[in-house]
């Protein structure tokens, strides 16, 4: 029997652990909370639950040499180490995170040892880049190329779900949403290289109909730039990356940034209240509304949206804040986390979709659409956590069968992931859908890019 470490037990994991266990692999699943890795096991016969600190090093080590592949959800900053524990023992690793440098830097030690360290193989990046890759190849084979790319994915409420004034609920942790609020941003448009700082990230926004799912704002998402390296698409014109969010996200969270409400910066916070909090940052008086000191400092009014919203939120109440010292995103995250969640029962939902103009060896042009749109199960696993955990286990059962060949750090952008990951997702109702939505050479229609 082959066995597998899963490191973290945290909200996307259960998909994983039970698509491998069901299929006949031994899991260890490790968590700082034993009951939590208890729970995800759930008294399977192939499956064993421990307490275990990733930063203890020699403990992992130890636990990564007894198995035959380490999958890591743990936070990504520990995802370097154990990768180097795993090129040390010879064994395999996958995580859905972001190739870190140093990650990058375990390349020629990996394949030196034989190793697979597997990264980027969740939904955004993951299922993302495989549905891109089987589209661009797919125009290569036929002598085109690529003139432009746009993508965008974004974990929403399903439509019957999204009943609070933010269009929003979490199905991952909180801080990790905020933080990414606060990215400068890169793409290319028809050419020219688009710099936005992070102060106006969610002021470039335009909106993105996905079928199936509806109306969003879409938002740049980090830097699109490397990704022509990763798809190769040298000499493209376009390279959009997008996040989608529910109509009023975005006007929102910017003035949330321009209030300080997404800043690190710790603060004494003993003894203080939301409103408290409020008033210091938009420079209120003692004893001022708090929605009033913020509308004058935003230049808005009482009833306008961010305010109203953090109204609803309770920010503007006299209520004692949990923390006794904290940063304000922090405290934005908690009061979010307190009542943008899912009720028993509700639905999150993924939509994802890419964008595509060719130019064909004919001279003609198309445009092609790749679209997901997966929704959570009532009272079961939750979009998030299939479309995360699901390609990470179809990614591991086929490296551990020999059907992965590849060694050394690695994203699934090539035929050899694609072809079969894509395929069991499909099996697993998990379906990423293409249309030509276009072509110059028979429609008429003037594209450009």
């Amino acid at each position: 029997m082959k066995k597998v470490l899963v490191l973290g037990a945290g909200m996307v994991a259960r998909p994983l652990v039970r698509y491998l266990l069901d299929r006949g692999f031994g899991v260890t699943q490790g968590d700082l909370a034993p009951e939590r890795a208890s729970a995800m096991i759930d008294g399977h016969p192939h499956g064993r639950a421990l307490a275990v600190d990733v930063g203890d090093a020699a403990a992992v080590a130890s636990l990564v040499a007894e198995h035959d592949l380490t999958v890591s959800l743990a936070p990504p900053p520990f995802h370097p180490a154990v990768a180097r524990l795993c090129v040390e023992a010879g064994r395999h690793m996958a995580t859905a995170s972001y190739v870190a440098p140093e990650m990058a830097a375990l390349d020629a030690a990996a394949r030196a040892r034989g190793v697979l360290l597997l990264n980027e193989i969740g939904v955004d990046p993951g299922i993302d880049h495989m549905s891109a890759m089987r589209v661009i190849d797919g125009v290569r084979a036929r002598g085109g190329r690529l003139l432009s790319f746009r993508s965008y994915c974004g974990g929403l409420p399903a439509p019957e779900a999204n009943d609070n004034p933010f269009g929003y609920k979490f199905s991952w942790a909180p801080r990790g949403v905020l933080m990414a609020g606060r990215n400068d941003a890169h793409y290319l448009s028809h050419g020219a290289l688009v710099t936005v700082p992070g102060a106006r990230l969610f002021r470039d926004m335009h909106l993105l109909h996905v079928e199936g799912a509806g109306d969003f704002e879409a938002y740049p998402n980090r830097d699109s730039i490397s990704y022509i390296d990763i798809y190769g698409l040298q000499g493209i014109r376009t390279m959009f990356r997008g996040t989608l969010r529910n109509p009023g996200w975005c006007d929102c969270l910017h003035h949330y940034g321009r209030l300080g409400l997404l800043d690190l910066e710790p603060a004494d916070l003993a003894g203080a209240t939301a409103a408290d909090l409020l008033r210091r940052l938009a420079g209120g008086a003692p004893g001022e509304a708090a929605d009033a000191a913020v509308a004058r400092r935003l230049g808005l009014c009482r009833d306008a949206l961010p305010v109203a919203n953090l109204r609803w939120l309770g920010l503007c109440d006299e209520t004692p804040l949990a923390r006794e010292r904290g940063c304000p995103l922090d405290v934005l995250g908690d009061a979010m986390l307190a009542k943008l969640v899912y009720a028993p029962g509700e639905r999150d939902m993924i939509a994802m979709k890419h964008e595509f103009v060719a130019a064909l060896p004919d001279g003609g042009r198309e445009m092609i659409t790749s679209s997901l749109v997966a929704f959570g199960e009532p009272g079961g696993d939750s979009a998030m956590a299939r479309t995360v955990s699901l390609p990470l286990a179809v990614a591991v059962r086929l490296t551990l069968e020999g059907v992965i060949a590849a060694r050394g750090v690695a994203r699934p952008v090539t035929a050899d992931f694609y072809g079969p990951i894509l395929e069991e997702l499909a099996n697993l109702g998990i379906v990423c859908r293409e249309e030509t939505v276009w072509t110059e050479r028979d429609s008429g229609h003037q594209g450009g890019e």
